[in-house]
């Protein structure tokens, strides 16, 4: 018989085993789990130890730049048309000193690859040649630089079941609808249509399904019914998203994020590792943090319809825009967005000795949403340029006195305007 000194190791060694047995079977949960949602090529291992030892105060790309760029794209998923055609596409930029959020949205519609395919078709191209969404989520990183001019090292997709799943999860949105609005043609799963659904503008509290309809409707009434109309949705179903997260302490909530990866597992992918992730949403959800919305659209005079090629309705540059111009948007996005909701009024008079700086002030100023008036200017050239101030219009007094390296002054007191602010361009 044996003594009880004997009995211990040998019960100890079941546990061990025992042990052993569960951790590889949550490792084996954890493994699968990750290999989905994080599909950069960090090993497991090294994904692990880096949340462990780094515990989300790795340094993220762009950082040192104060401007950390990530690529949103959504798509439809298996049982819909096109299922993998990116109908939402975001560049979020994020600015650590200041806490904003900058999501420029991008349309579908618009040309890629001289005029071959459509922007949402990046990344298609780069699963049907891998099956890989992590060499996909690239291809469409690298199509999207092309036009923005911006380092874009991060992206996160997820299609729409994903996304109705994670709204539910965290009991749903409170979004303000700005108008009401009704959609006739809203697709059911690419077969035919639903009935008619209305949005009334007010605060609504939103499930899964509701939310995303809202996100997606595109043939709404009373203006809301083009790509456009809808970025500007999508940007405050993100912004609703980020204060439901922060009410509920989402990002610091091992449970609830947790349940969120068991969730989006089949449904999202991102190249951001989880100790990447973990920094980032340090960043965002700092109560400070703002979200500023823009969209690349007719409003900014930059992109134009067109329908005159094989891929039918498309847009492309507008005439005299070169793909400068466009990327101006982006890379001077936080100013330009600033700009754009002052809604100043400035007359513009050339007092140059070309017309090279006159036309690029203007055209930067009427496609940021500022009304420019044209008066002939009617003294001496002048050497610099000068900058009234009429009333205070603070940001685009900024971005012209850092655009021109000038400093705004009074408006002389003969000086009559009918405008916010006067300015005079001078030098060659």
């Amino acid at each position: 018989m044996n003594t009880p000194s004997r009995a211990f190791p040998k019960f100890f060694w079941i546990l061990i085993i025992i042990v052993l047995v569960l951790f590889g079977m949550l490792f084996s949960k954890a493994y699968s789990i990750s290999s989905k949602v994080f599909v950069s090529k960090t090993s497991f291992i090294k994904k692990v130890s880096n949340i462990l030892f780094h515990g989300g105060s790795t340094t993220l790309i762009g950082e040192d730049q104060d401007r950390i760029n990530l690529l949103l794209l959504g798509y439809g998923g298996e049982g819909h048309d096109g299922p993998y055609l990116t109908d939402t596409i975001i560049v979020a930029s994020i600015k650590p000193s200041t806490k904003e959020v900058l999501l420029t949205s991008i349309p579908r519609d618009l040309l890629w690859k001289t005029g071959q395919q459509k922007i949402n078709f990046a990344y298609v191209s780069g699963l049907e040649k891998s099956q890989d969404p992590n060499q996909a989520g690239q291809k469409a990183e690298q199509a999207i630089e092309s036009i923005t001019g911006l380092q874009i090292p991060y992206f996160a997709t997820v299609d729409f079941s994903g996304f109705e799943k994670a709204v539910d999860r965290i009991g749903g949105l409170d979004v303000n609808v700005e108008k009401t609005f009704t959609d006739s043609q809203f697709p059911d799963s690419g077969i035919g249509y639903l009935p008619p659904i209305t949005f009334t503008q007010g605060l609504e509290h939103m499930n899964g399904v509701r939310a995303l309809e809202f996100a997606r409707s595109r043939h709404g009434n009373n203006g809301e019914d083009s790509d456009f109309a809808r970025s500007k949705r999508q940007s405050l179903i993100i912004q609703s998203f980020k204060q439901k997260a922060g009410d509920l302490n989402l990002f610091t909530d091992t449970t609830k994020i947790n349940d969120l990866t068991n969730i989006l597992a089949d449904h999202a992918h991102t190249n951001l590792d989880p100790d990447a992730l973990l920094a980032l949403t340090k960043i965002v959800n700092d109560k400070n943090a703002k979200i500023i919305s823009q969209s690349l659209d007719p409003d900014t005079l930059l992109i134009c319809p067109d329908t005159q090629g094989s891929l039918g309705y498309t847009l492309t540059n507008c005439p005299g825009v070169s793909d400068s111009d466009i990327q101006n948007l982006f890379i001077n996005g936080f100013d330009q967005s600033a700009v754009r909701q002052e809604k100043a009024t400035i007359i513009l008079e050339n007092a140059g000795t070309a017309d090279t700086l006159y036309t690029s002030i203007k055209k930067d100023l009427t496609g940021s949403g500022v009304t420019v008036y044209e008066v002939p200017y009617k003294g001496l050239p002048l050497k610099n340029s000068v900058l009234y101030q009429i009333n205070a219009k603070p940001a685009t007094i900024n971005y012209l006195e850092g655009k021109l390296s000038i400093k705004a002054q009074q408006k002389p007191a003969q000086m009559t305007a009918n405008s916010d602010l006067v300015l005079i361009i001078g030098g060659q």
